[in-house]
């Protein structure tokens, strides 16, 4: 278990280390930080944390550096290296100096938060097997995630207002009987219409000339 709870950034930027002392600090953590591996040894020296999160390229010591001074003098402090610049090489080195994980940037809050939080409470055996499992959650997330953004949104309901209603209501009472009363009106026209048509026929099929 953790003896401190405390985190040290060192980065030599100024907003990278307000950036994650800041989102570091929302994880729980009592973070602190140093421009430089020297400030960070002066610092541990008086003050030792549990983790130390450090940038590879920075002036003075640079974080080789600053996690070969750890592993002399503060053997239990775990060391993370955060790095844009890294290759095979540098993260063989920081493994053979019991660097608890070895990250690159750019990197989400939460995964930092996880890796930091594995540093606390588990041994360096566990972190192969701890590490990967956090980038295994992360991606299942963002899957997760794309799907429901992927997902068609349903289409809108329109409804009818009562008002609306109403008025539809009322103009199908007020045409059906109008409709009916032209049907009656006309129905007489249309009857004698019929019957002067099939007179007229068999008056033209009796008295027209027989073809030979």
């Amino acid at each position: 278990m953790s003896a401190y709870n405390k985190v040290m950034f060192v980065d030599d930027e100024e907003g990278v280390r307000t950036s994650w002392d800041r989102m570091l600090s929302d994880y729980g953590f009592d973070v602190t930080t140093a421009e430089d591996g020297t400030k960070a040894v002066r610092e541990l020296r008086d003050h030792p944390v549990d983790v130390v999160v450090s940038d590879l390229k920075m002036p003075g010591l640079d974080g080789i550096q600053l996690l070969e001074w750890i592993h002399a003098r503060r053997p239990d402090t775990r060391f993370i290296l955060l790095t844009g610049y890294g290759n095979e090489e540098v993260e063989q080195r920081v493994r053979e100096l019991g660097a608890f994980e070895y990250l690159n940037k750019p990197i989400s809050p939460e995964t930092l938060a996880a890796v930091v939080t594995a540093a606390m409470h588990l041994n360096p055996q566990q972190v192969l097997t701890a590490a990967p499992a956090v980038e295994t959650v992360e991606a299942e997330e963002v899957e997760a995630e794309a799907t429901v953004e992927a997902a068609p949104e349903p289409e809108p309901v329109v409804r009818k207002s009562r008002l609306r209603a109403a008025f539809e209501i009322l103009g199908g009472l007020i045409v059906a009987p109008l409709l009916g009363l032209a049907f009656v009106m006309f129905l007489p026209v249309i009857g004698f219409g019929a019957l002067f048509w099939m007179l007229g026929e068999t008056v033209w099929d009796a008295f027209k000339p027989a073809t030979t």
